[in-house]
């Protein structure tokens, strides 16, 4: 009799630690769930946030020149972060007088941008000098490519008026409040 209480005993306590630990697990489980749900919600917000200042920024880059800024005293904020701007500038700039050759050129930013996709000798954001009303048709967070801090948005930039529309993948990064475009690749 003591030997099947004692058996009974160790069998109850085996499955009391089997059943703990399977709790312990589905409780991990489910916060883990939980963070992991936080987070995408936070990421999901972030990309929305970027996306409304994506399309805003390029809409107001190309706002007509010659309507009256209130702000004219105050200096205009750069959309681009500092190293993309001397990239497509030196991508404009090339072959022209005092301008570097391709070669210098991808020689300089091979490793930090795809120059395959620069731009060459054509503005920011669009390839044409002139336009009539710039509008963004589409903007789509390429989930492929995004991290916590950079989020790569396929973009349709067009100019209904001018019939000319604009293929962009462009690279926009979190910086303090806000976000500044890191690279676009053009592909026409």
């Amino acid at each position: 009799m003591k030997q099947t209480l004692g058996f009974l005993f160790v069998l109850f306590v085996v499955f009391s630690c089997t059943k703990s630990q399977n709790d312990t697990i589905d409780t991990l489980a489910i916060q883990d769930s939980l963070r992991l749900d936080s987070i995408n919600n936070v990421k999901k917000l972030m990309s929305e946030d970027a996306k409304a200042w994506l399309i805003k920024s390029i809409e107001n880059e190309f706002a007509d020149p010659l309507f009256e800024d209130k702000n004219q005293d105050k200096k205009k904020v750069s959309i681009y972060t500092k190293n993309y701007e001397e990239y497509k500038t030196d991508a404009i700039s090339i072959d022209y007088d005092g301008g570097m050759t391709e070669e210098a050129f991808k020689k300089k930013w091979t490793g930090k941008y795809d120059s395959k996709y620069a731009g060459m000798g054509t503005g920011f954001l669009i390839s044409s000098q002139d336009w009539v009303k710039i509008s963004i048709t589409n903007c789509t967070l390429k989930g492929d490519m995004s991290t916590d801090s950079t989020m790569v948005f396929d973009v349709i930039i067009e100019d209904k008026e001018a019939k000319a529309k604009y293929k962009r993948d462009i690279k926009v990064i979190k910086s303090g409040n806000s976000y500044l475009i890191d690279d676009v690749l053009e592909y026409q």
